[in-house]
């Protein structure tokens, strides 16, 4: 294993950046679907302390914006996408072409279309919302994903995505319990709170 790396440096580090960055998108696909396509009975899986795989956007952590049109760039989801996407198209052009030069700008070029891809994709999902096309009040009862992490005892605002009126939507939320809710958490919408932010409480198992 190791001569072989050794051989070939660049395609195995572009295989130890797109193997792992497959499964996490796989993982954070499925626990959006499973929990969201459901109903308050359907539990997601328990993260058990996986943030640090997933990563914990806590709305303490900086948003790096595309110009002035609220485009977050670098988000976790963001991240993921541009590794694993850019990584299998860096290995195809390896192979077809034999070149690392072109291998990498591919991989650069590849990466950085699926990473603007996600966030162009939660920034017309949140449209959505603004444009009053969807009821918000209709999200009461379902069960989402803790986006970024919501503080305890309303104190303040995250952001969960849950299915509404059978759109992925990215929703402000808050919460009444007495700890913060993080990222990949499972919560059910218990209620609206002012300016169509909902509240949240965790699903009970």
């Amino acid at each position: 294993m190791k001569d072989w790396f050794m051989s070939d440096p660049l395609r195995g580090a572009l295989l130890c950046v797109a193997v792992p960055a497959t499964v996490i998108m796989i993982l954070q696909t499925v626990m959006i679907f499973i929990g969201m396509a459901g109903h308050s009975d359907v539990d997601m899986p328990d993260d058990n302390g996986i943030d640090g795989v997933f990563g914990n956007d806590s709305p303490d952590a900086p948003d790096v914006h595309f110009g002035d049109s609220g485009l977050r760039i670098f988000t976790v989801r963001g991240m993921v996408a541009f590794f694993a996407v850019g990584g299998w198209a860096g290995l195809s052009a390896l192979s077809l072409s034999g070149s690392a030069a072109a291998a990498i700008i591919t991989a650069l070029v590849t990466g950085t279309l699926a990473l603007l891809l996600v966030a162009w994709f939660f920034k017309w999902a949140a449209s959505l919302n603004e444009n009053g096309t969807l009821q918000m009040e209709s999200a009461v009862g379902k069960v989402g994903e803790v986006y970024i992490t919501i503080p305890a005892n309303m104190s303040g605002t995250g952001k969960v995505n849950v299915i509404i009126q059978g759109r992925l939507t990215e929703a402000e939320a808050m919460t009444e319990g007495d700890r913060p809710l993080k990222y990949g958490e499972p919560v059910e919408v218990t209620g609206m709170a002012v300016g169509n932010v909902l509240k949240v409480r965790p699903v009970k198992k």
